[in-house]
């Protein structure tokens, strides 16, 4: 058989298939999610104790930033159809699209409240929040064991864009040390950035139509680029970005309608 047999074979082979998979189709399902976020590997190694007085440091800046999420909350809206695929044993292709919100560590943000130049410039500093929006197509496979008792599992791929507020003193602000240097102060801005990104997730529904379930987020590496001059003058001549290889561990619960 040549190449064109092969291809018009193999064109009528997914034509049955999916023929097969839109006769056994059940009926649209739009689900929306309350997620609760727990940051790992990176995005979670910065400890309050590395963080010294403002006028001996840069805090979270160009070389750790990312690196102090603390836990987070976040919402999903996903659209798929149910396919029966025969034995109890059904299939979900889905699209969805998360937003998802990490605030710095408290302990972090106590540093920040806390500063010892803030008398002195009138001003506390801006602490940086993570903001990612993760949009992903997937499959989620259920086997339903019971009317009662009905496990699932499902994976999923896309694109995440990551987004992280502005933090620092307002730009502008400066102050004297004891020898009589004056330092000048800012703030960090950064690019909006995005990579690659998959989710693994397992649960159960709870009833016709509530899951819960446990996820890992695995939003990819970020490359983040600056956009404004940064807490000392030495800093402002080198704004290279940093990479932070971003995830984390979810508690969901879905409505399904």
């Amino acid at each position: 058989m040549n190449k064109s047999n092969y291809f018009k074979s193999l064109c009528v082979a997914v034509a049955f298939l999916l023929a097969s998979f839109g006769g056994r189709a059940q009926q649209f399902e739009f689900s929306g999610y309350f997620n609760g976020f727990l940051p790992v590997a990176e995005f979670n190694n910065l400890n309050a104790d590395d963080l010294m007085s403002f006028g001996t440091f840069n805090p979270i800046n160009r070389t750790n930033i990312a690196t102090s999420a603390s836990a987070g909350i976040g919402a999903s809206l996903r659209a798929g159809i149910w396919l029966d695929v025969g034995a109890n044993n059904w299939l979900l292709p889905f699209a969805e699209v998360s937003f998802l919100w990490n605030p710095s560590k408290s302990k972090i943000r106590d540093v920040y409240d806390n500063n010892n130049l803030n008398n002195e410039l009138k001003a506390i500093p801006k602490v940086p929040n993570y903001f990612n929006v993760p949009v992903q197509v997937g499959l989620k496979y259920r086997y339903d064991l019971t009317d009662i008792i009905r496990p699932f599992a499902e994976a999923s791929i896309g694109f995440d864009m990551m987004f992280i507020a502005k933090n620092g003193y307002p730009n502008g602000s400066s102050y004297v040390d004891g020898e009589g240097v004056t330092h000048h102060l800012g703030t960090y801005a950064y690019k909006p950035n995005g990579a690659l990104s998959w989710t693994i997730g397992a649960g159960t529904y709870l009833g016709e139509n509530v899951t819960v379930g446990l996820y890992y987020l695995d939003m990819g590496v970020h490359r983040i680029g600056y956009t404004s001059r940064s807490f000392n003058d030495s800093d402002a001549t080198s704004w290279s970005g940093e990479k932070r290889h971003l995830g984390e561990l979810a508690l969901r619960i879905g409505f399904h309608f």
